[in-house]
């Protein structure tokens, strides 16, 4: 899987900036609420190289481009997008042929088979994001010397309630504060396997505020915060996890407390600009950073469900919690389970099952990042 990239923040800003002025301070249009059709797939060779065109009839988001090994191949999801139908088609160059249907997440996919390894060699979008070029060589042998990949993105990583707070505590006595614990320790082991940069807001039991655990993962320009918890309600017919991303509500108290905290969130070159652009540009990277959050939650799901792993609620779940309010850290809350339920709290506190629950949740993160055409990490 590619080393992931990030839009850096200023980047965005800027490119936020121009879309600000040219709506006349009017903020960003709504999307259309049926998915765009894809018109034509063109897979041409042309010398060396391999070319793709994918035309839809209206712009559409960026897609989540990407290589697999075992065999080879070349991924397009194309969100909010829709084929008339699935099939099969010919390849052309790198490509054996390219197989295309939709996604039940709302993407439209397709697949090119390699018949070896290649490289994308350029990407752009045309005809204001309703035409889509990737260029494609074949891989050229690795050097007897390959220099060091890239930093991947820091993950922070946040066991709940710690010290003076046990957070939830069931009829056994097993306490939230302590199966959280461990299960952060597993997931930052899964997660530093695959090459992540981690850091845990916690290591040991001790109680942290919630501000600063924010405060934590902003001043370390964290790719990502993942909140872990385990829930409790009477009885104990309960079970099963959920995700839970910001609320509206949320958003706007996020949107106050960067007045009364000093969040401040970097806008670059557009620093010096009027308060209203300013308001825009955040609103912007707050809707980026809420958008990026959500498209992870539901990631974390879907990895959950494929592991067996059993679900309280198979949907992002929208909550104002204090840990998901940073503006530019896409953030989200996992409820584990219910230590109320017996099957529940034994799956918690049993090392073997905290770790396949990390391996899902790391598996999420691989997922999430898998987007080269995103790139460049904040960092």
């Amino acid at each position: 899987m590619g080393v992931p990239v990030h839009l850096p923040l200023r980047r965005f800003a800027r490119r936020a900036l121009a879309l600000a002025l040219g709506l006349g301070l009017l903020g960003a249009q709504p999307a259309a609420a049926d998915p765009a059709a894809v018109r034509s797939v063109a897979l041409t060779q042309t010398g060396a190289e391999t070319v793709l065109v994918i035309e839809t009839d209206r712009s559409v988001r960026a897609p989540r481009v990407f290589f697999l090994e075992g065999p080879d191949r070349f991924v397009v999801d194309l969100p909010d997008a829709r084929w008339a139908r699935a099939g099969v088609g010919p390849g052309a160059g790198v490509a054996a042929r390219r197989r295309f249907a939709n996604r039940p997440d709302g993407a439209a996919r397709l697949v090119l088979d390699l018949i070896g390894p290649a490289r994308l060699i350029d990407q752009r979008v045309e005809r204001r994001g309703r035409r889509l070029v990737f260029a494609f060589a074949a891989a050229s042998p690795a050097p007897e010397a390959a220099p060091s990949p890239p930093p991947r993105p820091l993950i922070v990583i946040d066991p709940g309630h710690g010290g003076r707070d046990p957070g939830a505590v069931n009829q056994d006595g097993v306490r939230e504060k302590d199966v959280v614990l461990a299960a952060a320790g597993a997931l930052r082991d899964a997660l530093v396997r695959r090459g992540y940069d981690v850091a845990l807001t916690r290591e040991d039991d001790r109680f942290i505020e919630l501000e600063d655990r924010v405060a934590f993962a902003r001043e370390r320009h964290a790719a990502l915060f993942i909140s872990l918890h385990a829930d409790s309600v009477p009885g104990s017919r309960a079970s099963g996890a959920a995700v839970y991303v910001l609320s509206e509500r949320g958003a706007a108290r996020s949107r106050s407390l960067m007045d009364r905290q000093d969040w401040d969130v970097d806008l670059g070159e557009a620093q010096s600009a009027s308060n209203d652009v300013r308001s825009i540009l955040v609103s912007l990277a707050q809707r980026e950073t809420t958008n990026r959050s959500a498209d992870f939650a539901r990631s974390v799901l879907r990895e959950l469900g494929e592991a067996g792993a059993p679900l309280w609620r198979r949907h992002p779940s929208n909550a104002g919690f204090f840990v998901l309010l940073a503006p530019d850290v896409p953030a989200v809350l996992v409820e584990m389970g219910f230590l109320t339920n017996p099957t529940d709290a034994a799956r918690l506190a049993d090392p073997g099952q905290q770790a396949r629950f990390a391996e899902a949740l790391a598996e999420a993160v691989d997922g999430h990042f898998a987007a080269p055409m995103l790139t460049a990490a904040r960092r």
